[in-house]
């Protein structure tokens, strides 16, 4: 795929589960298949070349004068993405796209219209890594049997911050990803509700594990004696599918549906683990219109392992997260640049994985390795925030996040670590004393 602007944020690592609640190998017969097998991003990119997103200035979507518009450019309303002033037009053209965008975008009734394209999740690269087996007291919060296993716990003193505040119900992060198994016993009982952005339905399976796996870092079950704990975990989960079905590529139409959604539905924070070098004004808007709303977003770096910028990381009042590894060192993928917000860890974490067959290849638990694992410890961070400080702005926790990290690299800011990798414990006094300012 080097011949594609996109990027793809994850070079995953897995390493399957060894203790706690089994972990079931995949057949030998089915272990090919469940190896992503991502169809080539020019067919990707084909597939969806018929499909424009529009925003119509206000007042202009669907009257009749939009509607003969669309009919002279020889195109057909598919859907309405979003409500009110951030409602989008997802249109399907019949004959050459490129002709009847360009007439879209120069009609006075459109702010934009943009091509449709996709941004593909990542293929899985297994590996031997173990993770850390430091032995715990199991007669201390929390009691769950693979807490040992999650380093990122210890170096971000996520205990010490527990002992402030463990999330709350009434808090939700969404998971805007390949989909939640919301049946999986450690997530199951906080899954406040799924959808599908892309087919615009509820179901959220997630055929690919990447969304089961990010949303256990961010919020897995506390303290129930199974499995592991996330970081904050009693905040509630919102499951928002972004791709069809199976497939391996999301568009950037189920993005930004997806993120509508999860302003609908009232999310406090949402997780963006994913991205790409080309921008897209649908998902700009959207991650925007989040955060005027007063959601804090939270996004990957990217996983190139170098200055590229992302999007939509890059967005400016975004938190957006670089990875770390257990020696508080860069991950060796991990994307730098003057828009890193902070560092967290992101090289081999271990977390949930769906119980039906995905394509990492494993279920039950497992551990990855990229940005998009760093992103969910920071939502989860973000959510014990907004726990504690409901009307905190979603500018003042960035900056209680970036003020409370700790320092690594050069002296302050520097564009390998942002501000320093998170620190919950320091993080949530940090937000005690701006909640007085």
């Amino acid at each position: 795929m080097k011949s594609s602007p996109l990027i793809p944020l994850l070079g995953i690592s897995l390493v399957l589960s060894a203790c706690g609640a089994p972990t079931t190998p995949l057949p030998e017969a089915n272990r090919a298949a469940a190896t992503p097998q991502l169809q080539s991003q020019a067919a990707a990119d084909k597939a969806a070349s018929n499909e424009i997103l529009v925003k119509y200035r206000p007042g202009r979507a669907g009257t009749a004068p939009a509607e003969a518009l669309l009919r002279q450019v020889g195109a057909q309303r598919v859907r309405t993405i979003g409500k009110g002033a951030m409602s989008l037009e997802l249109v399907k053209v019949s004959g050459q796209a490129s002709r009847a965008l360009k007439d879209l975008q120069q009609n006075p009734s459109v702010e934009y219209a943009e091509q449709v394209f996709t941004m593909p999740f990542p293929k899985v690269e297994k590996s031997t890594a173990k993770g850390d087996e430091t032995t715990i007291d199991m007669n201390v919060y929390p009691n769950d049997p693979l807490f040992a296993r999650q380093y990122a716990h210890r170096i971000a003193q996520s205990q010490r911050g527990w002992i402030v505040n463990r999330g709350d119900r009434r808090i939700v992060l969404a998971i805007v990803d390949s989909g939640v198994d919301i049946k999986h016993p450690d997530l199951r009982a906080k899954v406040i509700g799924s959808y599908n952005a892309a087919d615009n339905t509820p179901e959220a399976v997630d055929f690919i594990g990447h969304g089961t796996h990010v949303a256990g870092i961010a919020a897995a079950i506390g303290n129930n004696g199974l499995g592991i704990i996330g970081a904050a975990p009693e905040c509630a989960i919102l499951a928002v599918k972004v791709a069809s079905g199976d497939t391996s590529f999301p568009t950037t139409a189920g993005i930004a549906g997806g993120i509508l959604y999860a302003v609908e539905r009232g999310a406090h924070v949402i997780n963006l683990s994913l991205g790409s070098s080309r921008e897209s004004k649908a998902i700009t808007d959207a991650v925007n219109f989040a955060m005027s709303k007063g959601v804090t977003v939270i996004v990957a770096m990217g996983n190139d392992g170098a200055n590229v910028k992302s999007w939509p990381a890059a967005v400016p009042g975004v938190i957006a997260v670089g990875s770390t590894d257990a020696r508080d060192l860069r991950s060796r993928f991990s994307n730098f640049g003057e828009w890193i917000s902070v560092s967290a860890p992101g090289s081999d974490i271990f977390s949930t994985l769906p119980l039906n067959q995905n394509q990492m290849g494993a279920k039950d638990y497992g551990s990855m390795s990229g940005t998009s694992m760093a992103t969910p410890f920071v939502t989860g961070l973000a959510g014990l925030i907004k726990s504690k400080y409901p009307t905190m702005r979603p500018m003042d926790v960035k900056r209680a996040i970036e003020s409370s990290a700790d320092d690594l690299g050069r002296a302050g800011f520097d564009p390998e670590f942002g501000h320093g990798r998170v620190n919950l414990g320091k993080a949530l006094l940090r937000a005690a004393e701006l909640s007085h300012n």
